[in-house]
C-alpha cells in the first residue's frame, strides 16, 4: 500500500522550514461537494470523467475523486473505461490482467462474480470500501464494445452492487468511445487542462457530448501550476511565502521605517 502516491492518500506535506503547505486533497473534496450539490434534484450514482484530448488530467481526477468519494459512500467502484490507453492501474500500481474488457466478454446477468475483475484498495485514509476495475486485456474493437447493449446492461448490473461508480472515460475528440460511455452514466465531468486545452477543442468536445444527450454536470480545471494559484503556492507558518494581506502589511511597515529615517531639510 505504500506504493500508492495519489494526492488524497498522502500525508499533509511540509516545506523545508517545517510549515505545512496547502493540502491538495481539499481541492478534490470541494469537487466532490460540488458534484453532490449538482445532483440535488437527481441522483448521480454513475459519473464519467473525460476531457477533450488525452493527457489533460482526467485519470488523475478520476482516481482522486474515487478516493474522496469512498469517505462518503459505503462501496465505491472506479472503472478504467479507456481501453486504448489505460492509466488507472498504473496510478494504483495494480495488475491489469483482468478488468473491464474480459468482464464484458464473460458477463451474464445471473451468476456473474464481479469480484474476479476488481481489486480492493485498502489504506488507512480510505474509510469505506474502494474497488478498482482496470481496463483489462487489449481488445481490437473498443468502440464497438463500449457502445454495445451489453456494456449498458453491465453498468446497470454494477449500480445494484455499488453505491457510487466513477468511470475514467476516453477522451472525446481522438476516438468515438467517450460518447457511449457518457450515455451509460448519470452525469459527465469534463476536465480542462490549464494552459494546455485549446478553447476550440473544449467547445467542440462539449458540443458533441451535449448533442448526444449526455448530462454534462460541470467542468474541472486540472494541471494548474502551483506558483500561479494562491491557494496552492503559499505556505503556512513560514516567512518566505506569505499571503497577499501579510505582504501588504509588511510593505506598509517597511515604508513607515524608511519615512522615519528621512530627516527634514532645515
Amino acid at each position: 500500500m505504500e506504493k500508492i502516491n495519489l494526492v488524497t492518500l498522502r500525508e499533509k506535506p511540509k516545506n523545508s522550514n517545517g510549515g505545512y503547505v496547502f493540502d491538495h486533497s481539499e481541492a478534490y473534496r470541494h469537487l466532490r461537494t460540488n458534484i453532490e450539490f449538482s445532483a440535488f434534484n437527481s441522483d448521480i450514482n454513475v459519473l464519467v470523467v473525460t476531457s477533450a484530448n488525452a493527457a489533460e488530467g482526467k485519470s488523475t481526477t478520476s482516481a482522486n475523486l474515487a478516493v474522496v468519494m469512498a469517505s462518503h459512500r459505503q462501496r465505491v467502484l472506479l472503472i478504467d473505461c479507456d481501453l486504448r490507453i489505460p492509466d488507472i492501474h498504473r496510478l494504483f500500481h495494480l495488475s491489469n490482467v483482468h478488468g473491464l474488457s474480459d468482464a464484458l466478454l464473460n458477463f451474464k446477468t445471473e451468476g456473474f462474480n464481479v469480484l474476479k475483475y476488481v481489486q480492493q484498495i485498502k489504506h488507512p485514509n480510505i474509510a469505506n470500501d474502494l474497488y478498482v476495475m482496470p481496463s483489462g486485456p487489449n481488445v481490437p474493437n473498443p468502440a464497438e464494445m463500449l457502445s454495445s447493449k451489453r456494456f449498458r446492461e453491465f453498468i446497470d448490473f454494477l449500480k445494484l452492487r455499488f453505491d457510487m461508480i466513477i468511470m475514467d472515460g476516453p477522451p472525446v475528440l481522438p476516438v468515438p468511445d467517450a460518447i457511449p460511455v457518457g450515455l451509460a452514466a448519470d452525469g459527465m465531468l469534463f476536465c480542462v487542462a490549464s494552459e494546455q486545452t485549446k478553447k476550440e477543442h473544449a467547445k467542440v468536445a462539449l458540443t458533441q457530448c451535449k448533442r448526444a444527450g449526455i448530462n454534462v454536470i460541470g467542468t474541472c480545471v486540472t494541471m494548474i501550476k502551483e506558483e500561479r494559484n494562491s491557494y496552492y503556492s503559499y505556505y503556512y507558518n513560514t516567512v518566505q511565502n506569505k499571503t497577499l494581506g501579510q505582504q501588504l502589511k509588511q510593505r506598509k511597515k517597511k515604508v513607515r521605517k524608511e519615512d522615519k529615517k528621512i530627516k527634514p531639510n532645515v
